[in-house]
């Protein structure tokens, strides 16, 4: 767990992990796994195949929010998410477009549109320039509406149905669990061109969801 807290947002470095779900205490249930992790974001998602590998994701958007997609398989969730594997070798797998700032624009609200000075105004008024935001600054607490993106594959964040959860999308899955959550399997996809984070296709051995609990409440 160490390992994997340098790797979250430092806005919860302080926050304590608290075990939501676990496959040993609540089973091998998708609709237990949805009722203990509702309400909470982030989440920590931890897997480890009966092989003895080690991956999982770090899920910034509260699983309700499959909800707002009816019936109908809908991602969500933002740039903060991002998948990973610790054993057998560790490594973490961001947004794409955090590695490729190139992919993606940052696209102006409307408020920002009517505060952006206008010709004759301020910047040629007072003879200052303004600061050129850089290139490479991207946002990942923004969800993928707020980016010009080249296909919406990059955006493939997090996904769950009565049938299964996904991780990533776009040419593949980094993550599917089935409604058992006894099989899974892996593989690159355009989200966060990542390879296979274990083998291809794989069993569950014990699956755990862990969120973040603000230790000036606790």
């Amino acid at each position: 767990m160490r390992d994997i807290w340098s790797w979250i947002p430092e806005r919860f470095a302080l926050c304590q992990p608290h075990l939501l779900f676990t496959t040993t205490n609540h089973g091998c249930s998708l609709n237990r796994f949805y009722s203990h992790c509702e309400g909470h974001e982030p989440t920590l998602l931890l897997i480890r195949t009966t092989d003895g590998d080690v991956c999982g994701a770090f899920l910034s958007t509260d699983w309700e929010e499959r909800k707002r997609g009816g019936n109908k398989l809908s991602f969500f969730g933002t740039g903060e998410c991002f998948v990973f594997r610790l054993k057998p070798e560790m490594e973490r797998y961001e947004w794409v477009v955090i590695r490729h700032p190139e992919l993606a624009s940052s696209v102006k609200t409307q408020e920002e549109v009517e505060l952006a000075p206008t010709d004759g105004q301020n910047a040629e008024n007072n003879g200052l320039k303004q600061p050129e935001k850089p290139a490479g600054d991207i946002s990942p607490f923004l969800s993928a509406r707020h980016f010009n993106l080249n296909s919406k594959n990059t955006s493939m964040f997090m996904a769950g149905t009565v049938d299964s959860i996904i991780v990533g999308g776009g040419e593949g899955n980094a993550l599917y669990i089935d409604s058992e959550l006894n099989h899974g399997r892996t593989g690159r996809c355009t989200t966060f061109d990542n390879p296979p984070l274990c083998a291809e296709t794989f069993q569950v051995g014990l699956l755990e969801v862990w969120g973040f609990q603000d230790a000036m409440n606790s």
